[in-house]
């Protein structure tokens, strides 16, 4: 499984404020993105799933990282710009 990581730059301003009301910024970014990944996952796989059953195509992209390479190969959804 290949990862990929974020980097974000805030200002010691910012990052002394947000000190003051969460004990782990990380955590919370990482939660964060990890639960709105999981979300889209979901709405993804639906949307490609209810598209093939329409279709009358069978799924054959097994597990959620082939299927949201499917939908997005297919043209079943599109990439956010």
């Amino acid at each position: 499984m290949i990862h990929t990581s974020y980097t974000v730059g805030i200002t010691t301003g910012e990052y002394k404020a947000l000190q003051t009301v969460m004990v782990d910024q990380q955590d919370w970014v990482t939660n964060a993105l990890k639960n709105r990944a999981s979300v889209a996952i979901n709405e993804v796989t639906t949307k490609y799933t209810q598209y093939k059953i329409e279709k009358g195509e069978a799924i054959t992209a097994i597990g959620s990282t082939a299927i949201v390479e499917a939908a997005i190969s297919e043209g079943i959804v599109g990439i956010a710009t």
